[in-house]
């Protein structure tokens, strides 16, 4: 059966914390049309020539509206289609020229009062010439910017408000908190990655696309400040790293530019009715922007990355987790119980070889763990917080690449157990016997807090008592 249902008749738009357990087709589209309310907004700013930020935050505001319709494209598109995402991509194209002047121009006026009497010629000329081709620029982008903007806005708020729905579906359709946590955690890999590949300031191209990943995993973050604890410190993280690799992007792409001016001009141009060589103007400009980058270099460097880039990682971890646990995944609820021996009965059951090992970590307890069963052998990744009956869990398959990379970190802290599965009155008991020390357990998976636990006759017998929470019987205090 296929439904129509009204984002605007039945969320507020304002009610992330809401929103964060809705399907998430209609969270996306609600959000979504938050940031369109915001672009229009931005975009009634052009108007106004006085207003010198106008282009900035509307520009800001388009890329922020296409990097989140492309990110839940799959949950948005009998809303948005692909040419739709093109002319948002036009749009923003269509403002860069005139954006990069405008950074320029800033850039320059503030560095005037530093040059000397011929040097600072030279860059009045350079001033004038960037205004005469920012005034083209803006001419070019005017009409474009007016009439497509609204027309494509217009379609954008009509397709967007109202979408169909599947009604049997609705049970297994993820909530948007469980889908946000798989996109933060993927933007964040692929940040991650993007900045390992920037070795050198002269990186530009690598860095820029590090750039982009960090843009895009702040917008993802953004709708959600204020309601997960850490979002609003990894987007000011974020905007951080973001200023420090545009300052170096920008001031290399000028210097070139400048350069290139320096070598081709021939004789002299006329200022304010002198006549002026710009090319020392031009030159000790460059020499300025070498300056500029090399700072803003030595920030990312020796700044973010050795103490921002730490803090934000724990931060995304952290987030990861409580969006899991809002959207009612990634929490564990579990029964821990000491033996004196293995029952006999659970020798027969399925039964598995961990090894496993904790990475350091004080708040944060990330475990690797190689199980082999019958059907072969699996690499597992798990982060944990909390303590007691109910814990924070994320858990996700890595490579055995990625195993025997990182299993070298976990030395003295390891421990090998096996453990075997049994069924019992609708409850899997797992069972496991230390292989490195005398020791067995047995653990259950509830469904609520509130869930009543009977022991089998079969466990019961060899049961010494219940360890629930007690730190000596925790896998990670096990681990030598």
């Amino acid at each position: 059966m296929m439904a129509s249902t009204s984002i605007r008749e039945e969320v507020a738009l304002s009610d992330i914390r809401a929103l964060l357990t809705e399907p998430t087709p209609r969270a996306a589209r609600a959000v979504a049309l938050g940031l369109l309310d915001q672009l229009d907004s931005e975009h009634a700013r052009l108007t106004n020539p006085s207003d010198m930020e106008a282009l900035h935050d509307f520009r800001v505001a388009l890329r922020r509206l296409r990097s989140w319709l492309r990110a839940y494209r799959r949950d948005v598109r009998d809303s948005v289609g692909k040419k739709s995402l093109n002319k948002l991509g036009a749009l923003a194209r269509l403002t860069t020229s005139s954006r990069d002047i405008e950074v320029h121009i800033a850039w320059l006026k503030t560095e005037l009062g530093e040059l000397s009497s011929r040097d600072r010629s030279g860059a009045r000329w350079l001033l004038r010439k960037l205004t005469t081709e920012k005034n083209r620029a803006d001419a070019a982008s005017q009409i474009t910017l007016g009439e497509a903007f609204t027309a494509l806005s217009a379609k954008l708020r009509k397709n967007l408000a109202r979408y169909a729905v599947a009604v049997w579906d609705q049970e297994g359709t993820d909530r948007w908190a469980i889908t946000s946590a798989t996109q933060v955690q993927e933007a964040f890999v692929a940040f991650r990655n993007r900045l390992a590949a920037v070795t050198d300031v002269d990186d530009d191209e690598r860095m820029h696309r590090a750039r982009i990943a960090g843009k895009r995993l702040r917008y993802l973050l953004e709708p959600i400040v204020g309601v997960v604890d850490g979002a609003a410190e990894s987007v000011e993280s974020l905007k951080g790293v973001q200023d420090l690799l545009g300052d170096i992007h920008d001031a290399h792409v000028f210097n070139r530019a400048l350069r290139r001016m320096a070598r081709a001009h021939r004789g002299r141009s006329k200022v304010k009715g002198r006549s002026v060589d710009p090319r020392p103007g031009l030159r000790a400009l460059a020499r300025r922007l070498d300056t500029r980058r090399a700072v803003a270099w030595g920030a990312f460097t020796e700044a973010w990355l050795e103490s921002d880039f730490p803090a934000l990682s724990a931060h995304l971890h952290a987030i990861v987790q409580s969006l899991r646990s809002i959207g009612g995944a990634g929490v564990e609820i579990e029964r821990k119980y000491l033996l004196r021996k293995l029952p006999a009965e659970v020798r027969q059951a399925p039964v598995a070889e961990i090894e496993q090992g904790y990475l350091p970590g004080e708040k944060l307890v990330e475990r690797l763990r190689r199980v082999r069963t019958a059907s072969g052998v699996q690499y597992v990744r798990t982060v944990k917080s909390g303590a007691g009956l109910v814990r924070s869990e994320l858990e996700e398959p890595c490579t055995y690449h990625v195993f025997k990379a990182m299993w070298p970190l976990t030395k003295g802290r390891r421990l090998k157990k096996r453990r075997y599965r049994v069924a019992d009155a609708g409850h899997v008991w797992e069972v496991d016997e230390f292989r490195d020390r005398k020791l067995v357990l047995a653990e259950i998976e509830l469904t609520s807090t509130n869930d009543v636990v009977e022991l089998p006759d079969w466990l019961e017998r060899v049961t010494i008592r219940e360890v629930t929470g007690e730190p000596e019987y925790v896998n990670a205090n096990l681990a030598r």
